[in-house]
C-alpha cells in the first residue's frame, strides 16, 4: 500500500502534459477583451513548440518555450517583427490554463484558455 501512495505522489510531481489545441481568451490590463487565439503545443519533456494563430495579428506564429511543472512559457515569433510571449499554469485537471501575455510594444494583460479533454 505505501508503494502505491508513493507512486502516486511521485506521479502527481510530474509536469503537466501540454501538448495539444488550446483556446486562449486575452485581456488587457484594464480588463477589456484583447483577442482570442488559438495554439497548437507539442511536448517533448521540458521543450514546447508548435504554432499560435492570434486574431487581429495577420501571420501563423512560430512557438518555442519550455514547462516545468504546471508552469509554462512560451512566445510566438512571426516573420514580420510580430512577437508575444506568455507565461501561464495549466490547473489540476489538464484543460484549463490561466497566464499572462506581453508584447514587443506595450501590450500586455492576462488570459484564460482551454481546451478539449483527450
Amino acid at each position: 500500500m505505501s508503494l502505491f501512495m508513493l507512486a502516486l505522489f511521485i506521479g502527481s510531481l510530474a509536469a503537466a502534459d501540454a501538448s495539444g489545441v488550446w483556446s486562449l481568451r486575452l485581456l488587457t490590463n484594464t480588463g477589456e477583451s484583447a483577442a482570442r487565439a488559438t495554439v497548437t503545443l507539442k511536448q517533448d519533456g521540458e521543450t514546447l513548440a508548435g504554432t499560435c494563430a492570434i486574431d487581429q495579428v495577420d501571420q501563423e506564429l512560430t512557438i518555442t518555450g519550455q514547462v516545468k511543472d504546471n508552469t509554462l512559457t512560451w512566445r510566438c515569433v512571426g516573420k514580420e517583427s510580430f512577437e508575444a510571449s506568455f507565461k501561464g499554469s495549466i490547473d489540476s485537471t489538464g484543460r484549463q490554463m490561466t497566464g499572462e501575455w506581453a508584447t514587443q510594444s506595450t501590450a500586455r494583460g492576462t488570459f484564460k484558455g482551454s481546451r478539449p479533454p483527450k
